[in-house]
């Protein structure tokens, strides 16, 4: 679950199908999707969205599987012997000593 976010009014922030919790300051909390929400009501306090680890967490496999396509890509396109291991291992190597979660990092500054 992310932090809390202050809504004044204004846009619907996410898309429509994002999970949110909205707190009205109130006892019960409202949740579903973003598109069942009034988001120009200056009343509510904050919101967050629930489903934020799934997202992240497809972000994540996405960037994972995108690395991998490129090493194998790089492996197919080279000019290197069929059967030249330590080229192999090296464009393996340095795909592994990439880490999705930086990388992801790095995209949202």
């Amino acid at each position: 679950m992310t932090d809390w976010i202050k809504h004044n009014g204004g846009p619907q922030p996410v898309g429509d199908d994002v999970w949110v919790e909205v707190d009205e300051g109130h006892i019960d909390y409202l949740v579903g999707p973003a598109r069942d929400f009034e988001w120009d009501r200056v009343e509510w306090f904050r919101w967050n969205i629930i489903n934020q680890h799934l997202i992240d967490a497809a972000r994540l496999e996405g960037i994972r599987l995108g690395l991998e396509a490129a090493a194998k890509a790089a492996l197919l396109n080279s000019h290197a012997e069929p059967f030249d291991l330590k080229y192999i291992d090296a464009v393996w190597s340095s795909i592994r000593a990439l880490d999705p979660a930086t990388i992801a990092k790095e995209a949202d500054q």
